[in-house]
């Protein structure tokens, strides 16, 4: 006898851009949605992960300069258009406010990896390091974008976004060298870079990368870089410890 049929979520994308796909495969196109303070809503109930958000937050959030009347009206207005932009009873009033409800979110994957993927790291289990940051990566399309990209909400979640990447990232790096997979510590450790210039053990991490696969001067350009880069914006060197690595590779550069 078959099971219960199962509804299929909704799935909303904020990683690189708003992307809504119906239960039915259909992607909501940006025009339903009507305006950018809608697509604002969505974005904000999808961040809560299936938790209610106070009405007072969104308003506050989203029309700050209007009158508690007009901003509750809006607020009413562009809980049903997205109801009839996805199709479905998505937006639910909770006694403590909206919830996006039966919703798939990259962002709520996303973090879920990066959390298991640190505390793998903290119990030395490299390869969960590996597996779950991969995982989180192919999620990756790019920063989270709003419609008002100056807002603090924005601001805030794209700030705190960056940082658990860049210290999943920075992990799986350093987990990568330990195991022996050097051309993926590489990989992750540039990444880990382009999301925190100023990543210094990140920095030591490549260049070890580097140097255990041959590739001497390239290590030895990335601690000249990040030299550099310390000198123009803060007026200091690296650490002792980075320095202390760009001799050994040195003095290895000399004896070949």
């Amino acid at each position: 006898m078959p099971g219960p049929r199962t509804t299929p979520p909704v799935l909303v994308r904020l990683l690189g851009g708003l992307e809504v796909v119906r239960r039915d495969g259909t992607v909501v196109p940006p025009a339903a949605w009507r305006t950018g303070k809608t697509m604002d809503l969505v974005r904000i109930l999808a961040l809560a992960d299936g938790r209610p958000v106070r009405a007072r937050t969104l308003t506050d959030a989203l029309w700050s300069t209007a009158s508690p009347e007009h901003a509750g009206g809006s607020l009413r207005t562009a809980a049903s258009q997205i109801r009839r932009a996805v199709e479905a009873d998505c937006v639910v009033r909770h006694p403590e406010g909206l919830v996006l409800e039966g919703a798939w979110v990259d962002v709520a994957v996303y973090r879920d990896h990066a959390r298991h993927a640190r505390l793998a790291f903290l119990d030395a289990r490299l390869g969960d390091v590996l597996d779950h940051t991969r995982r989180a990566e192919t999620l990756w399309a790019g920063d989270l974008s709003a419609h008002d990209e100056t807002a603090a909400w924005a601001r805030a979640e794209r700030s705190a976004l960056r940082d658990l990447r860049s210290v999943m990232l920075a992990d799986a790096a350093e987990a990568a060298l330990r195991t022996g997979a050097l051309r993926e510590a590489v990989d992750l450790a540039q990444r880990a870079i382009a999301v925190d210039p100023g990543a210094e053990a990140v920095h030591r991490t490549l260049m070890t990368a580097y140097a255990e696969l041959g590739e001497t001067a390239a290590a030895l350009r990335t601690f000249e870089g990040y030299r550099r880069q310390l000198a123009e914006e803060l007026g200091a060197d690296p650490s002792p410890q980075t320095r202390e690595l760009h001799l050994r590779l040195l003095r290895g550069a000399g004896a070949d």
